[in-house]
């Protein structure tokens, strides 16, 4: 029985509180779908308060499966 755990951090300029949690998906492509989701929702700028998007997908094992960070305060990081 394989689970995948998705990891998402994000940061509101705005309120300077950081969002962060793991959500247990049954799926390999479940996780996957959560972690574009996730991305396309508040990274890249799409969301206005949201400057930082850190995301990942690890397996049982603590592999690495996915991973990417959107970094909207470090100038010349995105």
């Amino acid at each position: 029985m394989e689970k995948y755990f998705l990891h998402q951090i994000k940061h509101n300029k705005a309120e300077d509180t950081w969002d962060k949690g793991i959500v247990v998906k049954d799926t390999l492509d479940a996780a996957r779908q959560s972690y574009h989701a996730y991305l396309g929702a508040y990274g890249y700028g799409n969301q206005a308060d949201t400057d930082y998007v850190q995301v990942e997908v690890t397996d049982m094992a603590g592999n690495r499966l996915l991973f990417e960070v959107w970094n909207g305060v470090v100038e010349g990081v995105e």
